[in-house]
């Protein structure tokens, strides 16, 4: 479980919230280290996914990573404004992988997944 390796590399990351936005690259099957690793590291990781990445990695494989469910959708509990909103609990939002569609769809303001609203929600509260 992430709570026995939770700072056991470093406590470089103690006390931050990380959110991990996955897209639909082949990479994405990677993400999991890279969960594990902040985990290390002391991070509390949440993680959101678009629909394109639930093609190549199941939710519950990010959920078995991070120890919390995973964000597919946006629904009433408006999740992106808890996370990155103004005074929301993430101390980062970060896109791993960012995949080229993604990117264009963030440079462009265009929110039509669970991780670019994410993303438009952490840009819009700086």
């Amino acid at each position: 479980m992430p709570s026995d390796i939770s700072a056991s590399v470093s406590e470089t990351l103690s006390g931050k919230t990380i959110v991990v936005g996955v897209t639909g690259s082949i990479a994405a099957v990677r993400v999991i280290d890279l969960i594990r690793d902040l985990i290390r590291r002391g991070a509390e990781v949440h993680c959101t996914m678009s629909h394109a990445a639930g093609q190549i990695l199941h939710p519950y494989a990010l959920e078995y990573a991070s120890t919390h469910p995973v964000i597919t959708e946006i629904t009433g509990r408006v999740e992106h404004v808890l996370f990155c909103g103004v005074g929301g609990k993430a101390d980062l939002f970060l896109v791993a992988p960012a995949t080229a569609n993604t990117i264009g769809k963030m440079a462009n303001g265009i929110d039509d997944t669970p991780v670019t609203t994410f993303a438009t929600t952490a840009l819009g509260s700086g």
